[in-house]
């Protein structure tokens, strides 16, 4: 069990840095990108702390009493995105590597009939013609 760094209770973590339970991860969430969408209007100061809802005097979105704060929950909301992008660069670097792959194989069979022809002193397509048996 662990305990929520916002409002105390205890909750069982799905992961092993997980500090919120899932009512403020969702609360927090839900704040976060709502400013988003406040800002892509053109907006560029939140009137209130993403935090604690206090009216900001300075600062863009949260108040400096809640900044260290704020940073450990950002990371809490954007951690299962970073954890896809992840995984989808490995996913395209695994698809990449199979790929180069079953371009080596190819060339490498190339590379055999082509010493094959060379060693028989045909040309590559001449020595092709005759392996298929397509002429004798």
């Amino acid at each position: 069990m662990t305990k929520c760094m916002v409002c105390g209770d205890e909750f069982d973590p799905y992961y092993k840095a997980q500090r919120l339970c899932q009512s403020c991860l969702d609360k927090f969430t839900k704040r976060y990108w709502d400013w988003n969408e406040y800002r892509k209007q053109g907006h560029t100061r939140r009137p209130t702390c993403i935090v604690c809802d206090k009216p900001l005097t300075r600062g863009f979105s949260v108040c400096p009493d809640c900044r260290d704060a704020w940073k450990k929950i950002h990371y809490q909301i954007m951690r299962p995105k970073t954890i896809i992008q992840a995984r989808n660069r490995m996913k395209r670097m695994r698809d990449k590597a199979i790929e180069t792959a079953v371009e080596n194989r190819l060339r490498i069979g190339l590379d055999e009939d082509i010493a094959a022809a060379r060693k028989a002193g045909l040309s590559y397509g001449a020595y092709m013609v005759r392996k298929k048996g397509l002429v004798r």
